[in-house]
């Protein structure tokens, strides 16, 4: 209990110090905090989505020039160890109009000239970045990149002290759910008895097994000797051959009986809801944009997806998945280097073997 006390206290007081730092950052600095995510960058202040690193500079500017930080930063700041991002494009001294190099000389100037405090010995507090629309320059080395995914992964791994290390395989992390994350994906997770790589869900090791092993698992039907690979297959083939209740889904507006939920819903939206797309080619009206794209095949005889094994054409690719079950009485042998379909496993593996020798050994 004493170690775990003593371990709360400093973390609390490193936790403290970070947030005094980057206050006095933001306070006298000419910087530009934000937030970055999978659609892209996020005001520091109020989260908005931004959907270029010009737009959101100018939505800081102009939204949040006097933001109460005193009582901001403790909400905003929760971690000890994610530094935040800043853009330094026109970094200076808000104060006395200074126009500086980088953050250090930021931090030199703040406890210089204004007499402020700056814990320097907690490490970086800021990550820095020179936000550009096209070429994305590391402020801490010489290497570019095109995009904010790529100059942040670099700027994790070449240029932040990882306080968390894996006991397993050595990586370091900058936080703990990033480390358990790992561990999760990595160590533990769902692993394939056969090669022994680690998967993080279920299913993804059963299509594994099934795309590259060959080995399919198969679940019965209790009311015909059918089998199939999954019990989604079964409760459909339930509802169409057996017409049990419980898994055949009536529409409210006709006669029509779908097998899942998602086939209803898409059902509704191409024939019952406002119809917002035409066919210009006859009267087909629907709901769904793409379903135009899918009918207008039909006229133009459009027919990409070819069996590798018998040269049938279709025109969607679920009925080319479809077919391949004729050949193999399951699902399709598909090559993973050429994505060549084959009747059997070891056609499949003679094929491998000959053809991709070089990708799969060495």
């Amino acid at each position: 209990m004493r170690i775990k006390r003593e371990y709360q206290e400093t973390f609390l007081e490193r936790l403290s110090n970070i947030r005094r730092n980057i206050l006095t950052l933001l306070r006298y600095g000419r910087v530009i905090p934000f937030h970055w995510n999978t659609r892209g960058f996020k005001c520091f202040y109020c989260g908005k989505q931004m959907k270029d690193c010009d737009t959101l500079k100018e939505h800081t500017r102009v939204n949040h020039s006097s933001v109460d930080l005193e009582l901001f930063i403790p909400q905003r700041v929760i971690s000890k160890d994610v530094p935040v991002k800043i853009d330094i494009t026109d970094i200076g001294c808000k104060i006395c109009n200074v126009p500086l190099s980088n953050v250090e000389d930021l931090i030199t100037h703040i406890v210089a000239v204004h007499g402020e405090d700056y814990d320097n010995s907690i490490g970086g507090c800021v990550f820095p970045f020179n936000l550009n629309k096209n070429i994305l320059q590391c402020v801490l080395c010489p290497e570019r990149y095109d995009n904010f995914t790529s100059i942040l992964g670099h700027m994790y791994k070449q240029h932040i002290f990882h306080s968390y290390i894996c006991q397993i395989c050595g990586l370091g992390f900058v936080d703990q759910v990033r480390l358990k994350r790992h561990i999760s994906n990595s160590h533990v997770g769902y692993r394939c008895r056969i090669c022994e790589k680690v998967f993080d869900a279920f299913h993804k090791v059963e299509k594994h097994k099934q795309r590259i092993h060959g080995i399919h698992r198969h679940v019965e039907c209790n009311l015909c000797s059918a089998t199939f690979q999954n019990k989604y297959q079964v409760k459909v083939h339930m509802g169409k051959v057996h017409n049990v209740e419980k898994y055949r889904i009536k529409c409210e507006h006709c006669p029509k009986i779908c097998t899942t939920k998602g086939a209803l819903v898409l059902h509704v939206q191409s024939m019952h809801s406002d119809a917002r797309f035409e066919c210009d080619l006859c009267d087909y009206k629907t709901g769904i944009k793409w379903m135009i794209k899918l009918h207008k095949r039909r006229h133009y005889g459009e027919k990409n997806y070819v069996c590798s094994i018998c040269d049938k054409r279709f025109g969607r690719s679920s009925n080319l998945r479809a077919h391949m079950k004729v050949h193999t009485g399951s699902t399709g042998r598909v090559c993973r280097w050429c994505r060549y379909g084959f009747v059997d496993l070891e056609g499949l593996d003679k094929h491998e073997k000959e053809v991709h020798y070089y990708s799969q050994y060495n």
